[in-house]
């Protein structure tokens, strides 16, 4: 997908960037939808009455955000589906590299927020802020800011 590293312009690409994609959302969707069935069962648990008014929103928040990346992470799919057959595989392809792209760093941020939210809930706000705030800014520096380290020299200049 990525045209300034190796671009692929034969007739079967868009078909085979489309195909790394569905790859991609496989490997993402199944911790998603773990996550959020953890998240929609844990109001069903003895220790949620324990939870604050603070926590409670912290919670919803972190249940939202979940539904929205199953949303979100599910909408080129859908989107293929309906321009299926209309020779449109390129902008499908388009579309779902830049969701992708969103979906994957939403993740990491749920992931990190859920790990802050148990730990403040356990441990109380201050080691939930240190260790899921340390968690946060890993995930940033993860899926942000070394990508951009990576980048190939030759990519650079193009």
């Amino acid at each position: 997908m990525n045209n300034r590293s190796h671009p692929d312009t034969s007739d079967g690409a868009p078909h085979r960037q489309w195909n790394e994609l569905l790859q991609e959302m496989r490997v993402m969707q199944t911790g998603v939808q773990i996550l959020a069935a953890f998240l929609v069962v844990l109001p069903f648990q003895a220790r949620f009455d324990v939870l604050t008014r603070t926590d409670e929103i912290v919670y919803v928040a972190l249940l939202v955000a979940a539904t929205l990346l199953i949303l979100l992470m599910i909408t080129p799919v859908a989107v293929h589906r309906y321009f299926f057959g209309q020779r449109l595989k390129e902008q499908t392809v388009n579309l779902g590299h830049i969701v992708l792209k969103i979906v994957g760093i939403g993740v990491g941020l749920l992931v990190s927020g859920c790990v802050w939210f148990v730990l403040q809930v356990f441990f109380g706000w201050q080691t939930g802020a240190w260790i899921g705030g340390s968690l946060i800014l890993v995930t940033l520096f993860l899926l942000l800011a070394l990508p951009r380290i990576l980048i190939p020299a030759r990519a650079q200049k193009d």
